[in-house]
């Protein structure tokens, strides 16, 4: 990004901040000389105030170059910047690592992983951490005091592997991993010194559901044409299955009936902790169409108007919200469980679920603008425009 579109892009923000700034008190940021060809802008000293901080990681392309259409080659360097309190404060160079699933932020750290033809290789801030034979795409990353756990499906055949720092824990040749992998850990979750997560496996007894502790089997059940979705949220086992001609939602050895119309069949659903209670997003089809609803794992029914797409369901502790987007992927407004909704800027869409954030009931929103439109990072009603050429892939707050 030219100095002259930076000094720009950082005028817009205070401007559009003024007089009540969304970034209050941004940290002083001390550059020390760029070197090297890999290093575009190292920030080694950060004047941080304390408490928790609004981090942004993105794609930027080379000026003139559009990302939306063009498919040839990109002549210059992308790179992957890091924002911080709307300021960009490091860039490394994205290579091979530009799709969303294949970078994250966590604990101070940019983390980037990409395969070769024959290796994984992870990096921290730019640089080789850590490899390891095989193909894998990660759907699983925790940065643990024991090391770094990664959860990778092949990318070539079936199979997938725990790892701890590149180190085989737990492999399987021909099983699937199951979960989402735009939450927090992606599919691992973490309980005091145990590591989990939910994968589909054959067995001597046939297919089986299993969730793992680190390497051993914690909880498996038999895989039936019934079961519809299965996952491990919160602790709890959770399934969607069909029974006695109704679809039923299981949390452990809770059980209620969804909220599916006569003649209605299930496209697809997703699983989302909410307290201690967990959400089903579920897609339905029949004679009027398609139609989404929620409902938590207590009973309580949550129904978008007619017409409405969800894309994404948002949840902390006793708030929970919904994106609806548009025809053209657009995302339109935020919808509250309790009846309030939150417009959203025009023309702007979420490039993963990472875009998306609910902490302590306030909304963050790491916003890409389509055809032109600026990006923008909202936070609850409140937006600033943040430019330059490319796309955001997550938010974070730390």
């Amino acid at each position: 990004m030219r100095t002259s579109v930076l000094l720009f892009g950082l005028a817009a923000l205070a401007a559009a901040c003024d007089p009540a700034p969304l970034f209050p008190g941004t940290p002083r940021v001390t550059h020390e000389p760029v070197s090297g060809r890999h290093r575009e802008a190292d920030s080694t000293t950060l004047d941080i105030p304390p408490g928790e901080h609004v981090y942004l990681t993105a794609v930027r392309y080379p000026d003139g170059f559009d990302w939306e259409l063009d498919t040839c080659a990109v002549e210059g360097t992308v790179w992957i910047d890091l924002y911080l309190d709307g300021q960009r404060i490091r860039s490394w160079p994205a290579g091979a690592s530009v799709h969303p699933d294949m970078h994250r932020f966590t604990g101070g750290h940019l983390y980037a992983d990409y395969s070769t033809a024959t290796e994984t290789v992870v990096l921290c801030d730019g640089a080789e951490l850590f490899r390891f034979p095989g193909r894998e795409a990660i759907r699983g990353f925790l940065v643990r005091e024991d090391g770094i756990h990664t959860l990778g499906q092949d990318r070539d055949g079936n199979g997938f592997t725990h790892r701890v720092d590149g180190r085989e824990v737990f492999r399987s040749e021909n099983g699937a991993i199951i979960g989402d992998p735009d939450a927090g850990g992606g599919v691992l979750t973490e309980s005091g010194e145990d590591v989990y997560y939910a994968c589909r496996l054959p067995s001597e007894r046939g297919m089986e559901y299993r969730v793992m502790q680190n390497a051993e089997v914690f909880r498996s059940e038999a895989v039936s044409d019934g079961i519809r979705a299965f996952g491990f949220l919160g602790g709890k086992i959770c399934r969607v299955e069909s029974a006695r001609r109704r679809l039923l939602f299981r949390v452990d050895e809770q059980e209620s009936a969804l909220a599916v119309k006569g003649g209605e069949a299930l496209l697809w659903c997703r699983m989302i902790p909410w307290g201690e209670k967990v959400l089903a997003l579920l897609c339905v089809t029949g004679p009027e169409g398609k139609r989404y609803f929620l409902q938590a794992s207590d009973g309580q029914t949550f129904q978008p108007a007619a017409g409405e797409t969800v894309s994404e369901v948002l949840a902390d502790g006793s708030r929970m919200g919904w994106t609806v987007t548009g025809a053209d992927g657009n995302l339109q407004r935020l919808r509250w469980s309790d009846g309030g909704s939150l417009s959203v800027s025009a023309e702007t869409y979420l490039t993963s679920g990472r875009c998306a954030l609910l902490r302590d009931g306030h909304l963050h929103l790491a916003l890409t603008g389509r055809g032109g439109a600026p990006n923008r990072y909202q936070k609850d009603a409140e937006s600033v425009e943040i430019p330059f050429n490319g796309y955001f892939t997550s938010v974070v707050i730390e």
